[in-house]
């Protein structure tokens, strides 16, 4: 585990034990098919009977887990999402669009992306990061000359699909370095089962000129804003910023009251043209 030993408070445990029944209630599962998915899904060992065994007790509250099978349903409920997710999207993408961005298309996004993610210079006191954009600064954005990122630790697979009577794009956003654990150096060649999570619409322009936009991806543990900037077309790369919202399962990154403050500079990088099913 990534970080150090995590404990969890009996607050979040039993926080978890719901979001993890409510899970299972909506997607009729079996506690052997819910374990079987765990295993599958955050690749901790929930195996035949006695997996199934331990899954049933947490729920059930008959025995107290260790930290490290909390942490994995932790790890698990933030890479599956809630119910009814592309009606959230539709409603986020209607908000957004009334008033605050200007005009601009992104049908041109469509396809698939490597997305790497680095410590945020600006997030961490780094003394670059007057060099990186100040997307939070709405009223004040720039984006100066592109500068690279400090490392590139790849973290998810997001494709952009178009979204029917919507100016936005559908997001299926795959999570396999949950951690942003800096060890991983490659994407899989098998990614985890893509789910439809969330949407990304314009956001108007930076002060020269280049498109920005907002994406927010939803699980059924937290929701993930991006604020992003078209910085090349060739092949095409957002740069941007990630912040999470709901906190259980990322007690490293907790280090700011503001729930827009950046845990991580991102980078998106188009590998396709058209997102694969």
């Amino acid at each position: 585990m990534t970080g150090g030993q995590v404990f969890y408070s009996d607050e979040e445990r039993e926080r978890l034990r719901r979001a993890l029944q409510e899970h299972l209630d909506n997607k009729k599962l079996s506690y052997q098919e819910l374990a079987n998915d765990i295993s599958d899904k955050v690749n901790y060992g929930l195996i035949d009977d006695s997996g199934r065994r331990r899954v049933e007790r947490f729920l059930k509250g008959t025995h107290r887990q260790n930290d490290d099978f909390i942490h994995a349903i932790a790890r698990y409920l933030g890479s599956v999402p809630p119910p009814m997710i592309e009606e959230s999207a539709a409603t986020l993408a209607d908000f957004f669009s009334r008033s605050v961005r200007k005009p601009h298309k992104v049908e041109n996004l469509i396809g698939r992306y490597r997305v790497y993610a680095s410590t945020d210079r600006r997030a961490h006191g780094h003394e670059g990061f007057r060099e990186t954009m100040t997307l939070n600064q709405w009223g004040e954005f720039s984006a100066p000359p592109i500068k690279p990122m400090i490392s590139k630790i790849p973290y998810a697979v997001i494709d952009m699909k178009p979204m029917p009577k919507y100016d936005a794009l559908l997001v299926s956003e795959t999570i396999f370095n949950f951690s942003v654990d800096p060890e991983t150096d490659e994407f899989p060649d098998m990614l985890p089962r893509n789910n439809d999570a969330g949407v990304i619409v314009a956001f108007g322009y930076s002060d020269r000129n280049a498109p920005r936009y907002f994406m927010a991806t939803r699980t059924v543990l937290e929701t993930r804003l991006y604020r992003l900037y078209k910085v090349s077309d060739d092949p095409l790369t957002l740069r941007g910023e990630l912040s999470f919202n709901g906190g259980i399962g990322r007690p490293e990154n907790m280090t700011h009251s503001d729930p827009l403050h950046p845990e991580y500079e991102v980078e998106l990088v188009r590998i396709s043209d058209l997102a694969e099913s």
